[in-house]
């Protein structure tokens, strides 16, 4: 699986509550809890690959705002 300093994607822009940004947060934080303690699957990976890229996109637009 391409580590996440390598990944790249092209997220189109959307508005996105708080309330939303704060579950992929969570989300995200459950995640990495889990990589604490085992290894993730590469679905789990996946998975928090999206998450942690969405974030990304949303800050960026927030700072462009």
């Amino acid at each position: 699986m391409t580590p996440l300093s390598n990944a790249s994607a092209c997220v189109s822009s959307f508005p996105m509550s708080q309330k939303t940004i704060d579950a992929l947060e969570r989300l995200r934080e459950s995640y990495e809890g889990r990589l604490a303690q085992a290894a993730l699957t590469e679905l789990d990976q996946a998975v928090l690959m999206a998450v942690e890229l969405t974030l990304k996109h949303v800050r960026k637009e927030e700072l462009l705002a």
